[in-house]
């Protein structure tokens, strides 16, 4: 997407100085907890993940970010702190909004209504995600990972860390996962790690409930 295609453009384009765009490769912070960067990001293109850390290391992920979308300590707006950091999941392309001037956006009416629309609906993805992990198996849920992301039969595994920690699975157990269906002919593991769907009914069979669930059709 380019920034004139973005939905924040025509409150910012008599700006030029919010116009520039900043590039991030994948793995790259944008913003940190312990940086108290206070300015707000917005994702122009690419993808970026929002996790916190435990005291023990772990990381949890809390959002994923598509373009034209807000980035940064935003539950600070609600008057809230996530201590979440936001990492570029790959090469992104973002404008940086300063906070004191952030803020004087926010003064105004139709801005206020962009931002607080944009956040939001962000917060419901969230809520519905967590609900999803909870209402359902983690076969259920899997197989609905798989039937999002394949395309011609086949679904690309570019990270296994990812889909466990999207998942909120353990390795261990996604591996028993995949042994399973791969069992039931339902799917194959391929030398290039990615996923060959065989009997797509079947799996769509399984993971109807989540299917229904996440379009609101039940």
């Amino acid at each position: 997407m380019k920034l004139e295609d973005t939905t924040i453009y025509p409150f910012i384009k008599s700006y030029p100085e919010l116009c520039k765009l900043y590039k991030f490769s994948r793995n790259k912070y944008i913003t940190r907890v312990v940086w108290n960067d206070e300015d707000v990001w917005y994702l122009v293109s690419g993808s970026v993940k929002v996790e916190a850390t435990a005291q023990n290391g772990k990381k949890l992920l809390v959002d994923i970010v598509c373009e034209d979308n807000y980035v940064g300590h935003l539950s600070n707006f609600y008057g809230q702190n996530f201590y979440c950091d936001c990492v570029a999941m790959l090469s992104s392309t973002l404008i940086r909004i300063p906070a004191e001037m952030f803020r004087g956006l926010l003064n105004t009416q139709e801005f206020s209504r962009h931002f607080y629309m944009k956040t939001s609906a962000r917060l419901y993805d969230m809520y519905k995600k967590e609900l999803m992990r909870g209402l359902f198996t983690q076969r259920q849920q899997f197989a609905f990972y798989v039937i999002d992301k394949t395309k011609d039969g086949i679904c690309r595994i570019h990270s296994i860390y990812y889909i466990c920690e999207y998942l909120k699975i353990s390795r261990r157990n996604l591996y028993n996962l995949l042994a399973r269906f791969e069992e039931d002919g339902i799917m194959e593991r391929l030398e290039t790690g990615d996923i060959q769907v065989l009997d797509m009914e079947a799996l769509f069979e399984i993971a109807k409930p989540v299917v229904d669930f996440c379009h609101n059709k039940i």
